[in-house]
């Protein structure tokens, strides 16, 4: 069955943040759960999950605590995952978009 994307990225955008306030508020509150969380993050354990949420299995077995932030209910990421699937063939988009969710979550 085709699964259609929540975001139409074409080959010729380019990531702008102001585009998508629904994904600077996942960002917002990923950053204000960190908060919460002693230790170190990492932020490419981070951007992997977004990438590909079955990467939990392993954020587990290397931070349990992180896991167990992107495990809660109270942590919704479905705007900065669906925009990391929907630009997955523009490269330049998706370079732009990894640094700006890296900037906002360190």
């Amino acid at each position: 069955m085709f699964q259609y994307k929540k975001y139409h990225i074409k080959n010729t955008d380019s990531f702008k943040p102001d585009d998508f306030p629904k994904v600077q508020d996942e960002l917002d509150n990923i950053k204000n759960g960190l908060a919460k969380i002693p230790g170190i993050h990492s932020t490419d354990i981070i951007i992997s999950f977004l990438k590909d949420p079955s990467f939990k299995k392993t954020l587990l077995g290397t931070n349990p605590a992180l896991a167990g932030l992107f495990g809660s209910d109270s942590l919704v990421t479905t705007h900065l995952e669906s925009l990391f699937d929907s630009c997955s063939t523009n490269n330049s988009f998706l370079s732009d978009y990894e640094e700006y969710v890296r900037k906002g979550i360190s």
